[in-house]
């Protein structure tokens, strides 16, 4: 309570700050998740698929670009991340000899498993 009035507040994750009096707050705000961490696993996958035949390589792109556009959203979809995770899970079979890509898939999966919790 502020004062004679009432105020209240419902917050869905995220962070609340409350000012008064011209005050000024400067925060920041880190969920340990960096958009530029995604990129360069992105990155990571995609300099590496030249060594797959195309079917292949346009599966795991197609893959990667869905995780890509879901984790972009302001509140990515549970059950569509769920799917990405199950749809990158044979795509380790096919990395399988290629070490790099290997690890940037399942720097991938570790990277989305803290929206799906």
């Amino acid at each position: 309570m502020i004062g004679d009035k009432n105020m209240a507040f419902n917050m869905y994750g995220g962070q609340f700050i409350n000012a008064k009096d011209s005050a000024t707050v400067n925060a920041t705000q880190n969920n340990g998740i960096s958009a530029d961490g995604l990129d360069g696993i992105i990155k990571g996958i995609m300099d590496n698929l030249s060594d797959l035949n195309e079917e292949d390589a346009d599966s795991i792109r197609d893959i990667v670009d869905m995780a890509k556009d879901e984790l972009e959203k302001p509140e990515p979809g549970v059950s569509r991340l769920k799917n990405c995770l199950a749809l990158i899970a044979p795509m380790f079979t096919i990395a399988n000899g290629i070490p790099t890509l290997a690890d940037n898939l399942q720097k991938l999966v570790d990277y989305i498993a803290p929206f799906i919790k």
